[in-house]
């Protein structure tokens, strides 16, 4: 799919079986060389555990995302490396001439939500202070959760993941929102993406300033592990931007995806953890498994350990997801300037 999309869908049926016999090998040839070179030296399918299966496929799933940018450079005649280099010149060229654009947008958007209501800002705090209170006295008095700093545990997953849910459901219907400007005047469209997600942070920041203040009041120690908090907001922030680019993109021409996509965060909501740990809740191994796998509960996990439990997190886990943001950025940015001459006509 990510290689027929890098060819504008112009691939003919026989050269999209012939990929993906090619990606079948391939994929399987580099997980069968990890699991050799971590000591199993032969792979008995029938005999392998349901731990070691989740683990065999998701790095085939993160390899998927990696594998075809490589691919294509190699196969296809119409993408090469000085087309990548021309494709982030020109990215790296729009974010600063319309950067300006979108901190102004964020602004005003902040200002405008505030400007009719009596407490302000303040209903920035409220809304995830009161959810936290309600899912503390749920899972950490009826369920009796175990977890250490339990509100403050809660309080960072809500508001990571109320920052990411909020950006990927803005993103699916952000064109047609702004179709007034769009069909007026010319910019990148994930500028406005980029808008909606600077004012999402930072009112993600002010939630954090509230749980900085907690931890004072509960008295939670600090060390220098604090300051991994800051590569998993970047990791966060480009992970967010990369998926919310593609949904932007599918959001134009799928008006119904808005909903689709309301349901499965909600399914998400569950499976990452943000009022539980997966990883003590969920039974050994897979648990672990899935908490390492979901890009957003590891993320809420390290910052967890980061702020909570004074641990350092899995930093080349923090890295492989960073790349994997990395390549759905790049992804979701070439679909865009592909495709958004075509946006203007569609809505």
């Amino acid at each position: 799919m990510i290689h027929s999309c890098l060819r504008h869908g112009e691939l003919s049926g026989k050269r999209k079986a012939v990929f993906f016999v090619v990606y079948l090998l391939v994929t399987n040839l580099i997980t069968f060389l990890v699991s050799y070179l971590r000591g199993v030296k032969a792979l008995h399918f029938e005999n392998m555990t349901v731990s070691y299966r989740l683990k065999y496929m998701g790095l085939g799933c993160v390899l998927g995302f990696i594998l075809p940018f490589f691919v294509c450079l190699m196969t296809e005649d119409i993408i090469t490396i000085g087309g990548f280099r021309r494709y982030a010149r020109r990215f790296i060229s729009d974010i600063k001439k319309y950067l300006p654009y979108a901190v102004w947008s964020a602004k005003a958007d902040l200002q405008a939500e505030v400007a009719s209501s009596y407490l302000n800002w303040m209903w920035w705090l409220i809304e995830p202070v009161c959810m936290m209170f309600i899912y503390t006295l749920i899972f950490g008095v009826v369920f009796r959760a175990s977890e250490d700093f339990f509100p403050i545990f809660v309080f960072i997953g809500l508001t990571m993941w109320g920052f990411f849910s909020r950006c990927l459901s803005a993103s699916v219907d952000i064109v047609r929102w702004n179709k007034d400007i769009i069909t007026k005047i010319y910019m990148p469209k994930y500028i406005l993406l980029l808008a909606k997600m600077f004012a999402y942070f930072f009112k993600m920041m002010v939630s954090f300033g509230v749980i900085f203040i907690m931890m004072i009041f509960f008295r939670v120690p600090i060390d220098f592990n604090i300051l991994w908090i800051i590569p998993v907001f970047v990791v966060l922030f480009l992970f967010t931007f990369g998926v919310s680019s593609i949904m932007m993109h599918y959001g134009v021409y799928v008006s119904d995806l808005g909903y689709i996509t309301g349901i499965v965060l909600q399914m998400m909501m569950y499976l990452t953890g943000v009022f539980y740990s997966l990883a003590n809740q969920v039974p050994e191994p897979f648990g672990a498994i899935l908490e390492a796998f979901n890009p957003v509960a590891f993320i809420i996990s390290a910052m967890r350990q980061a702020l909570i439990y004074r641990t350092t997190p899995m930093l080349w886990m923090l890295g492989v997801w960073g790349l994997v943001s990395v390549v759905l950025i790049a992804l979701g940015v070439f679909t865009v300037y592909s495709n958004e001459n075509a946006y203007v006509k569609v809505i």
